[in-house]
């Protein structure tokens, strides 16, 4: 499929919709989405008996909740000219998403994330997918959306602690590509950015970071794994220790750029500057090294050989290593001395 459209207001999808033959538009959402949302649901003109109701979070993600969600599908006749509208966080996108590319070999889909983490995040990189087995996207697909839109009006109903889950990917493509992202957010506080005149252009300039990788890596099986820098300490953390994705992916970036000075590659500079930043954001973040590492060298998927790190080498430039880990959990050791 060819790469979907970003689309920066509700405006542009209604006109997209109206270019588009379908036979009609449906909206996947949950509760607590048109509760806080249902003006946006207003603007887009989706009738009532179209919207499909599922779980929050990673509850609408479990093997039931799809086998609901596709019955709902064919319940509504859904047919390969409808488009359905993904309307929520992460799970919503990705439960959608996997849906819309299975039923009927594939139908059209929109991603219309609510949440500032999916904006720059999950809804891009067609990657789709349920959990199994206690195992998170166990069973999933790779499906372009026709489109994505990321109106940052859906964004200003956002608690603290969401914005924070967004500033970790944020933070993450400045250090890896793009400095100037960095530049942006020392204009600006967590309690306020989803007000600020800066939003649009902070997201436009993280997209376009994810965009560079996933156009020359799809089945991300090479460079785009440089996406991954923060995520070798932070899905750990995020497992084991229940801390929200967003804020482990922080404590990773900080934690990893720790193993990259101790290996002669990135200037302390980088990490005093992202202290600094955090600072000024006023976000807090636990910097407890021994925490850290410990969960990823209790984490048993990491054994024997080797392991894709991304490594920062100054603010906006980075790339891959392979690192045995043999040498990494040493490593890990000396700084924990």
């Amino acid at each position: 499929m060819q790469n979907p459209k970003i689309l920066y207001s509700i405006t542009l999808l209604n006109k997209l919709l109206k270019k588009k033959k379908h036979s009609a538009v449906y909206l996947v959402t949950s509760a607590k989405v048109v509760k806080k949302l249902g003006w946006a649901i207003k603007e887009i003109g989706v009738s009532r008996k179209n919207i499909i109701l599922i779980p929050d979070g990673e509850a609408a993600k479990e093997w039931d909740e799809l086998r609901k969600l596709l019955g709902k599908f064919a319940d509504l006749k859904i047919d390969r000219r409808s488009i359905v509208i993904a309307f929520g966080g992460g799970s919503v996108g990705d439960v959608t998403g996997f849906a819309s590319s299975v039923y009927l070999r594939g139908i059209k889909y929109v991603q219309m994330p609510t949440t500032l983490l999916a904006q720059v995040d999950s809804a891009h990189g067609g990657k789709t997918g349920i959990n199994f087995l206690h195992y998170k996207n166990q069973i999933g697909s790779f499906y372009q959306p026709l489109a994505i839109v990321l109106d940052t009006r859906l964004l200003t109903h956002l608690p603290r602690e969401q914005v924070i889950d967004g500033l970790g990917e944020i933070i993450k493509a400045g250090l890896i590509k793009d400095s100037s992202i960095l530049a942006l957010l020392k204009r600006e506080k967590a309690a306020t950015l989803m007000r600020s005149r800066r939003l649009k252009k902070i997201i436009e300039k993280s997209v376009q970071v994810k965009q560079y990788y996933v156009a020359r890596d799809v089945k991300d099986t090479g460079i785009r794994q440089t996406l991954n820098f923060g995520h070798t300490v932070g899905h750990a953390l995020e497992l084991r220790h229940k801390i929200s994705h967003g804020r482990a992916v922080l404590i990773g970036v900080l934690q990893e750029l720790k193993i990259s000075e101790s290996l002669g590659v990135t200037p302390p500079s980088v990490r005093h500057n992202l202290i600094k930043l955090l600072d000024g954001l006023g976000v807090a973040v636990d910097q407890d090294f021994q925490f850290a590492w410990g969960a990823v060298l209790r984490d048993k998927k990491v054994g024997r050989g080797v392991i894709s790190l991304p490594i920062v080498e100054k603010e906006g430039k980075s790339k891959l290593i392979r690192l045995d880990l043999n040498a990494l959990k040493k490593t890990v050791l000396g700084i924990s001395k």
